[in-house]
């Protein structure tokens, strides 16, 4: 069953790229503190590290690096409370 388990993270990433694209402006507009630190990243990717990915690649960088966060948190909940 590896590919099945290999298939579920594949649409999980894919679902969080999407998900994390579209929340980016939501919250960014609701959060103040979210905007600036989505600011600082993006100049630290483009402008610091100068790596070649657009603006708007960056600028998804921290809402999906939280998702991910979370998707994490609660694979290894679930896992951790089969087990027992």
């Amino acid at each position: 069953m590896p590919h099945i388990r290999g298939t579920i993270h594949g649409v999980a990433a894919m679902v969080m790229l999407v998900v994390g694209s579209m929340l980016t402006n939501t919250v960014r507009e609701e959060y103040e503190l979210f905007a600036q630190i989505a600011a600082t990243t993006t100049h630290l990717l483009l402008n610091v590290a100068e790596l070649p990915v657009s603006r708007e690649i960056a600028e998804v960088v921290v809402p999906l690096g939280v998702l991910m966060g979370v998707w994490v948190f609660a694979y290894e909940l679930q896992r951790v409370s089969r087990s027992e």
